[in-house]
This record gives C-alpha cells, sequence and structure tokens, in this order.
C-alpha cells in the first residue's frame, strides 16, 4: 500500500519506501531497454487535494496504481533519489501537475521499477543524465569499539517484510546497505556503508518525528541518537561523490 505524503512540505521517508522494498537498487542507464507494463492508463488529476495517494493505491501483486501524483515524486521513486535535491531540472509542471496511474504487469511477482521507469520514457517522454559531484554524505559505522550490535538490529529470522511510519522502521531480513539506503531520506544526504556486515537483519528503530511548534517535544531520541542508542551503529559526516539526476525534458502525455 502506498502511503499518504503531504507534499507541500518535502516527501518523507515513507512516501517513497515502497519503491525501495519493491525492487532492486541499480545504476539506471539511459536508453537501456526495461520491461514494460501489460496496460498502463495515465489521467490528469485535477481535484485540488495536497495529498498524494488514495486508499486503493498498490504496489504490490502486479498491480501499480498511484493517486494524485506529481511526475518529480514519482521520477524520484522509480529512480530510487530519496532527497529532494536528487532530481534536478525540468518543466515547471513537473511539480504541479497532478497525475492518477493504472497499470497492470504481465506476472504478480514482476520488478515494478523498472517498469515504471519505461512508463516515464514511453508516456511522459522523459530524458535525462546524470551528473556526479562532490557533496556532503554519511558514513554509517559501529558506535562501539567492540562492534557489537545493540538488540533492535538482530539476524534475520524469516522472510522480508516491511512497516512503518512516523518515526518507525521495522523491516525484516534487510541488509545494511538497503538500511543505509533507507536512511539517507531520514538523514538528507546519502548514507555510505562502512560496516562490512554482509548478512541480513530484522530492524527496528523508532525516533521522534519533528515537532510542529507549540507541540510538547516526544520522550523519544532524535533520528541519529536513536541510531546509535537502538542499532549500535553511527552516522558520521562525511564527504564522497553524489549522483544527480538532471532532467532534460519531458512532455505530458496524449490521453489514454
Amino acid at each position: 500500500m502506498l502511503c499518504m505524503v503531504d507534499v507541500r512540505r518535502p516527501a518523507t521517508l515513507f512516501g517513497i519506501l515502497t519503491a525501495v522494498l519493491g525492487g532492486a537498487f541499480v545504476v539506471h542507464a539511459q536508453g537501456a531497454a526495461e520491461p514494460a507494463f501489460e496496460v498502463a492508463s495515465i489521467r490528469p488529476n485535477t481535484s485540488g487535494e495536497p495529498y498524494v495517494g488514495a486508499p486503493g493505491d498498490r504496489f504490490a501483486d502486479g498491480r501499480f496504481r498511484y493517486t494524485n501524483v506529481p511526475l518529480r515524486l514519482l521520477i524520484r521513486q522509480a529512480f530510487e533519489r530519496w532527497r529532494s535535491d536528487d532530481v534536478r531540472g525540468g518543466p515547471g509542471w513537473l511539480d504541479t501537475d497532478r497525475w492518477d496511474i493504472d497499470a497492470k504487469a504481465e506476472s504478480a511477482t514482476a520488478d515494478m521499477l523498472p517498469m515504471i521507469r519505461s512508463l516515464l520514457t514511453d508516456r511522459f517522454r522523459l530524458r535525462h543524465h546524470i551528473e556526479r559531484e562532490l557533496g556532503a554524505t554519511y558514513d554509517l559505522t559501529f558506535a562501539r569499539p567492540d562492534r557489537r550490535l545493540g538488540a533492535s538490529l538482530r539476524p534475520a529470522k524469516g522472510a522480508r517484510s516491511f512497516r512503518g511510519g512516523g518515526g518507525l522502521i521495522t523491516v525484516r531480513a534487510i541488509s545494511i546497505l538497503d538500511l543505509a539506503r533507507l536512511l539517507s531520506a531520514e538523514a538528507g544526504r546519502p548514507v555510505v556503508d562502512r560496516t562490512g556486515l554482509n548478512q541480513t537483519y530484522d530492524v527496528e528503530l523508532r525516533w521522534a518525528p519533528a515537532s510542529p511548534a507549540g507541540v510538547a517535544p516526544s520522550e523519544l531520541p532524535d533520528f541519529f541518537a536513536a541510531i546509535q542508542e537502538q542499532l549500535w551503529l553511527r552516522l558520521q559526516p562525511a564527504r564522497g561523490p553524489v549522483d544527480r539526476l538532471v532532467i532534460d525534458g519531458a512532455e505530458r502525455p496524449t490521453e489514454n
């Protein structure tokens, strides 16, 4: 199920997690042939509703259904770009126009991220390139000299699953590499795994989301402290190569 996201603010971690968990992280080459949906419907949404998503939206079982989504957010999801400045350029309507998308794959177990990228290329005529620059990152490292892990980071038992929202990550059977990618969105910059851990883990992480003005702060730790206290890992400020997706062009799709 896709999460409801208030896009009057930057997209939150949990507004884009379905894309992370729906397919493997890869480097996407412009022009590379990728599979396509069996059928796909794209219609403008003129409701004026500020939130993205609806109760019937899905990213599972071979069905991709998304309501009231701006194209830039969909591009970020499809290309696994977790921060708002990871996708640059393009016409202004990428942020203002909203779209209802309903697409179906041939197989209920299909990896839909490549199909969404094909949809963007075929129906929106999306053109892009990648630029690499030196930027701020975080290194994910051990918090303790003995390299022990916290009780909230345990060797995996069972199949992969996810539950989360508003200061919560509960993930089963995730690699530390993928965990670092999840943390990137909330951290505000890329997180690079420096632990060397190569197993899969069950993770439970709780932190206090930023409180609006006038609201009493939570008793939970902030995001960075929670990683250290619960996982016995830490995010160390660093600098390194950062890839940005630059949009060279896009077109509004024709009627279905």
